[in-house]
């Protein structure tokens, strides 16, 4: 762990939120789809999960076209983005998070996020949640037009740091992640946090850091 730079992707990595993004891309159909038809919810639900890591517009389009929808799905991604503000007090830090970062930065170690969340329902979650004054640089993939595992904005934010690619590692929970970190060329970490209780930044609190 001789890194310098620690980037971190957001949701299920930083902030346990599965439940509630499943919930609310399901909610965002609301006006377009039955959802008291089980059978359209289960799709829905389907395919957030297995889209994990994908970007929201590439989920809202697959689903338009799946039910023939007449709707703009970068539509629907602005009506998610206004539910996942309303909503955001109800996500969670994964446990020692914030004890991770503040060790990290009393080491004089940088920290970023860079995610596909769009800019303002992410800069809500992560100042409500306190972590936001830890952070060198707030990056939304999505707001930049170049969503994971396109590697634009980590190509960008290493080659603005000056630092070396071998000082950076990245962290997530999906295979978009694993495709995002090993397109830029950096190390990584990827891990499923609900297959490992939801602890283990408290395992590389006590063990690695």
């Amino acid at each position: 762990m001789k890194k310098k730079h620690f980037i971190f992707d957001v949701d299920d990595t930083l902030i346990d939120s599965y439940g509630l993004n499943q919930q609310l891309f399901v909610e965002t159909f609301s006006g377009y789809l039955s959802l008291s038809n089980h059978e359209i919810e289960r799709y829905l639900q389907e395919l957030h999960f297995r889209s994990r890591g994908t970007s929201m517009l590439s989920q809202f389009q697959e689903a338009v076209t799946y039910f023939s929808l007449s709707i703009d799905p970068l539509k629907l991604v602005c009506q998610n983005e206004k539910l996942q503000i309303k909503n955001s007090k109800r996500v969670s830090l994964f446990d020692s998070v914030r004890e991770l970062f503040a060790k990290l930065s009393s080491q004089g170690r940088k920290i970023s996020v860079c995610t596909n969340r769009p800019t303002e329902s992410l800069l809500k979650i992560l100042k409500g949640q306190g972590v936001q004054k830890y952070l060198t640089n707030i990056i939304s993939c999505h707001d930049a037009g170049h969503e994971k595992p396109d590697p634009f904005c980590l190509n960008k934010l290493i080659k603005e740091s000056g630092e070396r690619k071998a000082d950076f590692i990245y962290f997530g929970d999906s295979i978009t992640d694993y495709k995002f970190a090993v397109n830029a060329g950096i190390d990584f970490i990827i891990i499923d946090y609900y297959l490992n209780q939801k602890k283990f930044y408290k395992l590389i609190v006590e063990s690695f850091i």
